[in-house]
């Protein structure tokens, strides 16, 4: 089962260690130095020029993930996944009993997480899966964590994602598939669903700008409504759609598609994608 967390960021984190400067990582370090005590950052990455960026906005960059890590009490591997097979033996060489390991890698378990580091060491590990709206501070994020972790181990981790996102507790890591499925992938869905009403309302003649401005206008507005009735989806669909009207005529062609149905397979699908992925790691 999972469960919703409301814990609280720690007025001071401890020192934080990020290898990798992705996309990711940059909006997680971005809400990390918007708390009022900043912990301290090192990021690890071997681009220059984007050492050079982080270096820019007060960050320090390293091109070694050892050094990176010599003083962290926290380690958040934000790398790709086919880079970490190599980082975490690495990591593993100096590994410190008090550290918490946090992986955002897709599709990799914390069991391949802890053995690339040595089960020996009975390392503290928590998986995460964000999503890209982390980077504007409205980010969904699902946590689980590994054999060797505890529950102050999980809370740690939510204290690095709790400034830009809302925090799901998983107990069962192979629900952490159907995380990535419905939350991790999920802004694609939307997105997508936003380029076809474009699409479409270009074929009706509209320009570019103009049905950019319709339709971000209405999702935005209809959104924020949706969240403000409870999520009374049905309720207020059933208020927009006269018996016999325009709403009703679209609606008939969505649900003759078989809309409901599209979206159980495309999730189903996704949620079978990452358990193998899983498999593989």
């Amino acid at each position: 089962m999972a469960s919703a967390s409301s814990s609280a960021t720690p007025a001071v984190l401890p020192a934080i260690a990020v290898i990798g400067g992705g996309n990711m990582a940059t909006a997680i370090i971005k809400g990390l130095r918007a708390l009022p005590t900043p912990p301290t950052l090192v990021v690890s990455e071997p681009d220059a020029q984007k050492r050079e960026r982080f270096a820019a906005d007060g960050v320090r960059a390293v091109a070694d993930n050892r050094v990176a890590c010599a003083d962290a009490r926290i380690v958040l591997l934000a790398t790709k996944p086919q880079v970490a097979a190599q980082v975490l033996p690495e990591l593993g060489q100096a590994w410190r009993a008090d550290r918490v390991l946090v992986s955002i890698l897709a599709g990799t378990p914390t069991r391949a997480l802890e053995a690339g580091i040595g089960a020996a060491a009975r390392p503290r590990v928590v998986r995460a899966m964000p999503n890209t709206p982390l980077a504007i501070g409205l980010g969904m994020v699902g946590l689980c964590r590994g054999a060797f972790a505890d529950d102050g181990d999980l809370a740690l981790a939510e204290s690095l994602f709790a400034p830009c996102a809302k925090i799901l507790r998983v107990a069962d890591e192979r629900r952490m598939d159907a995380v990535t499925a419905v939350s991790g992938s999920g802004p694609a869905y939307f997105f997508r669903f936003a380029e076809a009403l474009v699409a479409g309302a270009m074929e009706l003649g509209f320009s570019r700008d103009e049905a950019v401005l319709l339709i971000s206008t209405t999702g935005a507005g209809s959104w924020r409504y949706l969240q403000e009735s409870g999520f009374e989806a049905a309720k207020l669909r059933e208020q927009v759609t006269s018996p016999g009207g325009t709403t009703a005529a679209a609606l008939k062609v969505i649900n003759d598609s078989g809309f409901d149905q599209i979206w159980s397979r495309a999730l189903k699908a996704a949620d079978e994608r990452g358990r193998e992925l899983g498999k593989l790691a």
